[in-house]
């Protein structure tokens, strides 16, 4: 690093915007400490003086350029909060289209009612922008939703993901009105090349292969399957659906090669092949991986115009820092993140194991083949903080499978420019072949690896133990897989510390429970919204698989109403549910319904009522209502369970009320430490006399933020605040969780319950 100037500087400016993202106190406590760290070695690191100099630097450009960056982004959402309807006059930069609608990209944003100009870009969704191109002035009428971050554990940050790309605001408009029918000569024609070529990828491919060749040419993932992309991600290949840079290689220096091959001067090949490149990154949505991929040809193409050596750990460094600097919100970005860890990887390999000469094909493969187990490990922490799985199999379908990816890859660009046979036929055949060998990772033994989520600390030790095999690998062998040996078993039993914890999902206007009872165990009480989509796949999954669980043993639905069974319902073609657990009450049509597909995926279903009962070691959970075939109305006949945990007592109630809660009522219900209000607050539910009995310390109420029932119902917050215990609320606070610590229970934040 000592003569990687970039490098040093990229290392901290990307350490720099973590620490400011995280506390800008950091900031302060980050730079005391190294300068202590610098006194005391003093001797020890003169020599590489200019690489701690050039790091700080870099530290501190970073943490400046990210807390600027974010007061921006932050007073521009102040001051539009809480507006329902404003006009925005902009420019259309790109259009496109998700599974659901289609979306327009709107740059230089004005707001004329309030005389201001938005620093970021507005991601725009509608069902159809009609005739609406690249270049386009156009007028906006609706309302501007800032990107909120997550509300769970585990789940994505979607404030990171659209502020790292300069998009500030998502508008859903109203009305649409376009100005002028300007048009960017440049990009209005890609964008016609784009829809040209899609249209010949149609013609040539079946709806098997089409949608992957749309998504690693032209960067349109919509029609990937969400199969087909599990697939991809249990074999450790689903990077190749992403725009990156083996497209930069083949759209820019490729043809660079080429022309200096016949002999076209530098200059001019360079100039030829960095014009394709550009032009090809804009037609796909000039994605970070792409973007980066841009730089590094362009470092590229200036070290051969110079008559320089190229270093690639440089020239990944110095494109980093680039995109830092443009939008310091990367520095979270998984896209970029595992972009740069690929590059750095590769640059890391170089310089441990030099080309040298591989005089025999096997030479080769055996060099490629250690390549990719060197990437794997490398970027294993990065997959873990952002998938919090991995497949330890993945570098074997890597080895395997990226040459038929990159020979299919160039006869399926070659085809969306000249649909003819002679190169949809092999590309077809070869991505055939790739599929086939992906779906084999869902029936060898060894599946993915959950481990959750790792902390920074277990990341930064993880890479400091690298480093140290990276200095031991001259010596002896003795203490080269000593090292190797304890990286590993820090990477499989470091990573996420399992503990008991009651956690209360904010999914919108609905109810989860997740329970991590005795470290071993995740029991889900309900699991569904009636205003969030896909809840099952972006909010419960994530949180189960962030705790280190590889499944649920249990689903429990309290009664089948959508708002507490969809997310169920979604997992299980997954194979993530083991065990369904259904009322034992009348079946309507939704009951059969899950019924059937349970069974349809193997998983198996018992029927629960009053008196059943679940228990492990220092837990239990008693249903308490209702009984067997009572023929009450659906709310009223929600299950009802105490759960009793180390010391703590939980009442968990469903959607009980009225003549379901009467009945629990009379039959003499006990104290419950913490009380998860019935039907979300609904005014028919949580009586006086059910509180008197239960005396509760902390009322947990789940529901969606302004949902259209009022929830929860200023009447029973008035019952609960005379009853003199805490209320909690999902759509205020996000996530609730209580976990114990040193053999006491806590409410995130430390709040010690016991004490209440």
């Amino acid at each position: 690093m000592n003569n990687r100037p970039f490098l040093a500087v990229f290392a901290g400016c990307w350490l720099g915007e973590i620490t400011a993202c995280h506390d800008v106190r950091m900031v302060f406590a980050a730079l005391l400490f190294s300068g202590i760290f610098v006194l005391f070695f003093k001797k020890q690191i003169s020599g590489w003086r200019r690489a701690v100099l050039f790091f700080f630097a870099g530290f501190l450009a970073g943490a400046l350029m990210f807390v600027y960056q974010n007061k921006r982004f932050t007073r521009q959402e102040n001051v539009l909060k809480g507006s329902e309807q404003v006009r925005a006059a902009g420019t259309a930069e790109w259009k496109g289209r998700t599974k659901r609608k289609e979306f327009l990209l709107l740059s230089h944003v004005y707001l004329p009612d309030r005389h201001l100009y938005l620093d970021g870009d507005v991601m725009v969704y509608d069902d159809d922008f009609g005739h609406i191109l690249p270049g386009n002035k156009v007028v906006l009428t609706g309302e501007l939703l800032p990107h909120e971050g997550p509300s769970n554990l585990g789940e994505n940050d979607m404030r990171i993901y659209y502020l790292s790309r300069n998009i500030g605001f998502t508008m859903f408009p109203d009305k649409k009105e376009i100005l002028g029918q300007e048009k960017k000569f440049w990009k209005s024609r890609l964008f016609s090349l784009r829809n040209r070529m899609s249209k010949n990828l149609s013609l040539q491919y079946d709806e098997k292969i089409r949608p992957m060749f749309e998504a690693m040419i032209l960067g349109d993932k919509t029609g990937i399957s969400k199969d087909l992309k599990d697939t991809f991600t249990q074999s450790g290949i689903v990077h190749i659906l992403a725009i990156s840079g083996l497209h930069i290689s083949l759209a820019g220096a490729g043809i660079y090669r080429r022309l200096r091959g016949a002999g076209v001067p530098v200059c001019l090949s360079g100039a030829a092949g960095l014009t394709f490149a550009l032009s090809y990154c804009v037609m796909t949505g000039m994605t970070g991986s792409s973007k980066r991929a841009l730089f590094m040809f362009f470092f590229f193409v200036l070290s051969q115009v110079c008559g320089r050596s190229y270093d690639l750990l440089s020239s990944g460094g110095a494109a980093g820092l680039l995109l830092l600097l443009e939008s310091p919100f990367r520095c979270l970005d998984a896209g970029f993140l595992m972009s740069m860890g690929a590059v750095m990887a590769a640059g890391i390999y170089r310089e441990v194991l030099p080309a040298g000469k591989q005089k025999t094909f096997r030479d080769r493969q055996i060099r490629r083949f250690v390549f990719c187990i060197v990437v794997q490990i490398i970027m294993t922490p990065v997959l873990l903080y952002f998938q919090y799985e991995c497949s330890p199999l993945s570098f074997i379908f890597n080895f395997l499978m990226l040459p038929l990816v990159t020979a299919g890859f160039t006869a399926g660009f070659l085809s969306a420019f000249l649909p003819v046979f002679l190169f949809s036929v092999p590309a077809s055949a070869l991505f055939s072949l790739v599929v086939a060998g992906t779906s084999l990772s869902r029936r060898l033994p060894v599946q993915n690896l959950v481990l959750g989520k790792p902390s920074f600390l277990w990341i930064i030790v993880f890479y400091m133990g690298l480093c140290l095999l990276y200095k031991t690998l001259k010596k002896s062998s003795y203490h080269k897989y000593a090292c190797l040996l304890a990286c590993g078993c820090f990477l499989i039993l470091g990573v996420q510390k399992k503990q008991d914890k009651i956690s209360f999902l904010d999914v919108g206007q609905g109810d989860c429970i997740a329970l991590s009872l005795n470290r071993q165990d995740m029991i889900l009480v309900d699991g569904g919204s009636s205003s969030k989509q896909d809840v099952g796949q972006y909010i419960i999954a994530p949180y189960v698989k962030s705790q280190g669980y590889q499944a649920v043993s249990a689903a429990v639905i309290t009664h089948l109403d959508s708002d507490h069974y969809s997310g169920i319902r979604e997992l299980l073609p997954s194979g993530m549910i083991r065990r369904l657990y259904l009322p034992r009450v009348k079946k309507d049509h939704a009951y059969m319904e899950i019924e059937k597909e349970a069974r349809q995926y193997h998983v198996s279903v018992s029927y629960l009522s009053m008196g059943s009962k679940f228990s492990g070691t220092d837990w239990s959970m008693e249903c308490l209502h209702p009984g067997p075939d009572t023929g009450l109305e659906k709310n009223a006949a929600s299950l009802v369970f105490r759960l009793k945990v180390r010391g703590l007592s939980v009442l968990l109630t469903g959607d009980l009320e009225n003549e379901g809660e009467e009945m629990l009522v009379q039959s003499g219900i006990q104290h419950a430490d913490i009380l998860k209000v019935g039907h979300h607050g609904s005014k028919n539910g949580t009586g006086e006399e059910l509180l008197r009995q239960l005396r509760p310390k902390i009322a947990i109420v789940s529901a969606g933020k302004k949902n259209r029932y009022g929830h929860p119902h200023r009447e029973t917050v008035r019952r609960l605040n005379d009853s003199g215990c805490s209320i909690y609320e999902t759509s205020r606070s996000g996530m609730l969780w209580f976990s114990m610590e040193r053999k006491r229970w806590y409410l995130n934040p430390k709040l010690d319950i016991m004490k209440q």
